[in-house]
């Protein structure tokens, strides 16, 4: 990806994350529950 391509893409995110702080919440709750259920003991590797 070029450099131009990639800044453009992370300023879209930048937006779309201020946008939509409550679906970024959400996405974040998800992932780290998702990850503390796969761990053995709840801790992260």
């Amino acid at each position: 990806m070029s450099e131009e391509a990639r800044e453009k893409k992370n300023a879209y995110l930048r937006e779309w994350r201020k946008k939509n702080k409550d679906k970024v919440k959400e996405i974040n709750k998800r992932y780290w529950e998702k990850k503390l259920k796969i761990s053995d003991k709840g801790e992260i590797k």
